[in-house]
């Protein structure tokens, strides 16, 4: 299955790029604050940025990949351990676990395995497709 992870390929192509996720790590969005809807690359990430699962750092670019024997109940598990660790309550968010796995997976989906996608607040849109070594 597909899903969108953490990178540091494509840093710089914007000015207000930027990460401090584990490059690799499960991605989510959360949603875009006020501010940030209003200056998407002033100094609130939020509508800009994925969230890192583990790190709860952010990142500007994601890149999609295959993970072998991942599944969508597999995504829901992380993201509610995140949330969980993270002291959220499931109410405050304005959709389920479930819902936002789903999201999320749809997104990846929809490119090819090495495609490196960015947020514009609610858009995720390619930036680029790169060649890895080896073919992966």
């Amino acid at each position: 299955m597909k899903a969108l992870v953490a990178t540091r390929l494509t840093q710089g192509a914007r000015r207000s790029d930027g990460t401090d996720c584990i490059d690799g790590e499960l991605v989510w969005m959360v949603d875009a604050c006020e501010y940030s809807r209003r200056q998407v690359d002033g100094p609130c990430v939020c509508g800009r940025a994925f969230s890192g699962l583990h790190s709860d750092g952010y990142t500007t670019t994601a890149m999609v990949r295959e993970l072998a024997g991942f599944t969508e109940h597999d995504f829901e598990s992380a993201l509610r351990s995140c949330f969980a660790e993270k002291g959220w309550c499931p109410c405050c968010l304005t959709m389920s676990v479930e819902e936002h796995a789903a999201k999320m997976l749809r997104l990846a989906a929809q490119w090819s395995v090495n495609a490196i996608v960015e947020r514009r607040l609610d858009v995720v849109q390619l930036r680029r497709v790169v060649l890895i070594a080896g073919g992966k």
